[in-house]
């Protein structure tokens, strides 16, 4: 009997548990339904930084290369690397030997010209003596000959040697201006020696550090088609300056005077700020990438940025404070299987095309018969679009008419309808309110309603940055409970 009762027990209990698992499976789903739960944040106010994000090699505020314009050997080097040096000190020096030479022989050159000058001015004199003399032989030559005493012939020769002399005075005075010319000649054969041997001082055209040296003593320079690079000096490194690459989809939000903060590798936890000082107009192209360079200059004081460190760069092109702002996550969120997308835009946002008109009313302080004007013309447009199933003025819209193109057709006929009735007065205003427009773009969030279910909203998006986004108008306020993603429960 024990030995059944044993048989029973050992069947029985794999028997009940199986049944039991057969009940937990069939058992109906509605036991271990899904529940979705939404994942929130508050619409809240704050400060929203546009970046733009590049790189570029730190450089010297302005470096100039130091080179050589003669030829000869390096007979000195007076600074090396990182040397302090102010304008019109001597960095090097050139064997000068062969250039004072080239000065000895233009002033000896100088000196023999010197010479001839006086020889040419005392063969004036002579030519001048002779010159007063012929002509007395001449006027007494001519009195003997009135009077009968001297015959014709003698006459003819006084004459003669009169011209002879005149002609040779000329010839002594260009042959002193020919003098002249080669003394002047070289004077400027001196003036090139003499520079010449300036020149063998390698001289600083700045106050700066040297931050490059290319030559040692007894080094031959040869300068007969340009000049070498001896060394080149970073004028003042208190201050420095960035050349960022800024792609082209970026540039145009760039401009003069932005803030920037940058770090470098040696200083990863230091952050530095400069501004924007320069945009360049010459594009670079690269793998068919096109970048700008962007001038950016930033203080160095502490000497701690060296020219050729790359710097990691945020451009600040944009901020804005206290501006309502949702995380960027709202924006991609959409519900599963369409839950939420019948809006209350639609349903409560009857009045919403009313709302724009006395938001024009109150920006562009629009007249009674402006806005007469303007009401009846979105009426028209609304009553169009609610032949095709959009229902009345400002509504969310239904049917297949889209929320971004019906936006546009909305604006454009403001434009059109208010373009010519503004006065002079209001047309700076209109403008504003244009530029406020294209700078903004229309986007679409979900707000958990009261009752746990999203609702769309469409809202204008303003500037972002990598964490929130500005809400520039629509139906949203603040604290409202925005949703960023869904997360399944099981009951």
């Amino acid at each position: 009997m024990a030995s059944a009762l044993k048989y029973l027990f050992t069947l029985g209990l794999p028997l009940a548990l199986v049944g039991i698992g057969a009940t937990w499976m069939l058992a109906p789903e509605m036991s271990r339904e899904a529940t979705v739960n939404y994942d929130t944040v508050g619409a809240a106010r704050g400060v929203i930084r546009k970046v733009v994000s590049t790189s570029g090699p730190v450089r010297a505020l302005v470096t100039v290369s130091v080179g050589s314009q003669i030829s000869g050997q390096v007979d000195n080097v007076n600074v090396d690397f990182n040397s302090e040096v102010k304008e019109g000190d001597v960095l090097a020096t050139i064997d000068p030997r062969t250039f004072e030479a080239r000065v000895a022989q233009a002033k000896a050159d100088i000196a023999s010209a010197n010479a001839a000058l006086v020889n040419q001015e005392a063969a004036l004199n002579k030519s001048e003596a002779v010159k007063v003399n012929a002509e007395r032989t001449r006027d007494r030559q001519q009195s003997l000959q009135g009077k009968g005493y001297a015959s014709t012939a003698s006459l003819d020769t006084a004459r003669r040697d009169a011209d002879v002399a005149v002609a040779d005075i000329a010839v002594a005075k260009a042959q002193i201006e020919s003098a002249k010319a080669v003394i002047a000649q070289r004077e400027a054969a001196l003036k090139q020696a003499q520079i010449d041997l300036e020149r063998t001082k390698i001289v600083s055209p700045i106050k700066g550090t040297v931050i490059s040296r290319t030559v040692d003593p007894g080094q031959t320079v040869a300068a007969s088609l340009q000049a070498p690079e001896l060394f080149k000096i970073a004028q003042e490194l208190e201050r420095i300056r960035i050349e960022a690459q800024v792609n082209e989809a970026d540039v145009g939000a760039v401009s003069d005077g932005n803030p920037v903060q940058f770090t470098v590798d040696a200083y990863p936890d230091r952050t530095f700020a400069g501004k924007v000082t320069q945009v360049r107009l010459a594009a670079t192209e690269l793998n068919n990438v096109v970048t700008y360079t962007v001038i950016i200059e930033a203080s160095n004081e502490d000497r701690k940025l060296f020219p050729g460190m790359t710097a990691n760069v945020q451009i600040e092109v944009a901020k804005k404070d206290d501006v309502l702002r949702i995380p960027n996550d709202a924006l991609r969120f959409r519900p599963r299987g369409g839950e939420g997308e019948a809006s209350n835009e639609r349903g409560g946002g009857g009045n919403r095309g009313e709302r724009q008109i006395a938001r024009l009313k109150n920006d562009l302080e629009l007249t009674d018969a402006q806005e007469a004007t303007l009401r009846e013309q979105m009426q028209k447009l609304f009553a169009q679009r609610g032949s095709n199933g959009g229902g009345q003025m400002g509504g969310g819209g239904g049917g297949d008419i889209d929320p971004s193109s019906m936006r546009q057709r909305v604006q454009t006929t403001i434009e059109q309808t208010l373009g010519p009735l503004l006065s002079e007065a209001q047309r700076p205003l209109f403008e504003k309110w244009k530029r406020g427009r294209e700078n903004t773009k229309s986007g679409s969030i979900y707000v958990l309603e009261g009752n746990g279910s999203p609702d769309r909203r469409f809202v204008r998006l303003g500037i972002s940055d990598d964490q929130f986004t500005e809400i520039a108008g629509g139906r949203l306020k603040e604290g409202e409970q925005v949703v960023l993603r869904t997360r399944d429960k099981r009951k």
